[in-house]
C-alpha cells in the first residue's frame, strides 16, 4: 500500500459521559469533530442522564452517533435489555460494550463479556464494537477468544503506539488520550479535555464504515 494511503489518520472521533457535562455541540462540531460515543447505561439499571440530552443536542449537526453500555458483573441478559431499552439503537448507530474493571461493584468477567455479546448479536443481529484496554488483554491472558475477536476493537491506550490484545490484527478506534494522558490532541472546542480516539483512514472512509457492523 502507498505511504500516502498508510498516512490518512483522522483523529475526529470522541467519547462522552456526564463528566462532560455542559457540551458546546455547535462548538465542538466546528472543531472538526464528526463522530460522537456517548455513554448511555451501566450495568442492570444504571442510566447516564445526559445521554438524552447529548443526543438531541447533536442532532442538528450530522454526526456519526453512537453509545456504550459500561458493563458489570450484574445479570448480563438484564444489563443487554437495560442497554438497548434504553438506547433503540437504528441501523446507523454504533453500540460498544466497554469492558473495563468496575470501580464501584463487581467487574464484568471475560465469560460474561461473552454472553453479553451473544445476547446482543442475538437482538440485533451484529457485533457491538468491544472497548477494553489492559484489563481486556489481563483477562485473555494469552488466549485468543474466537468469539470476542468477532467484535470491532476499540482500544484503549494512551501509550505511543498501540498495542493490541491477542487474536485482534488491528483496531477499529484507538482512544489514544484521556484528554490528559497520551500524544495530541488533547481538547475539544466546546468540551475541553476529553477522551479522543482515532481512525486509521478518512473521514470519508470513516463515515463509509460506521458503526462497523
Amino acid at each position: 500500500m502507498p505511504s500516502g494511503r498508510e498516512a490518512a489518520i483522522t483523529r475526529s472521533v470522541i467519547d462522552v459521559s456526564h463528566w462532560e457535562y455542559p457540551i458546546d455541540f455547535k462548538k465542538m462540531a466546528a472543531d472538526g469533530i464528526v463522530a460522537v460515543i456517548a455513554k448511555a447505561t451501566q450495568g442492570a439499571c444504571g442510566i447516564d442522564e445526559t445521554y438524552a440530552s447529548y443526543k438531541e443536542a447533536a442532532a442538528p449537526y450530522k454526526l456519526l452517533w453512537g453509545s456504550y453500555h459500561f458493563g458489570t458483573g450484574s445479570e448480563v441478559d438484564v444489563q443487554v435489555e437495560h442497554y438497548l431499552s434504553t438506547t433503540k439503537p437504528n441501523d446507523f448507530e454504533l453500540v460498544c460494550l466497554d469492558f473495563q474493571p468496575n470501580p464501584n461493584g463487581p467487574t464484568m468477567t471475560l465469560v460474561q463479556a461473552r454472553d453479553f455479546v451473544v445476547l446482543l448479536q442475538d437482538r440485533t443481529d451484529r457485533y457491538p464494537v468491544l472497548y477494553g484496554g489492559y484489563w481486556l488483554k489481563e483477562s485473555l491472558d494469552g488466549r485468543v477468544d474466537d468469539l470476542l475477536t468477532k467484535c470491532p476493537l476499540w482500544l484503549a491506550q494512551y501509550g505511543p503506539k498501540p498495542v493490541l490484545p491477542v487474536g485482534w490484527k488491528k483496531y477499529t478506534l484507538w482512544q489514544y488520550t484521556d484528554g490528559h494522558e497520551g500524544s495530541p490532541p488533547h481538547t475539544v472546542s466546546g468540551i475541553g479535555p476529553c477522551d479522543r480516539s482515532q481512525f486509521r483512514g478518512t473521514i470519508a472512509q470513516l463515515r463509509k464504515q460506521w458503526p462497523f457492523t
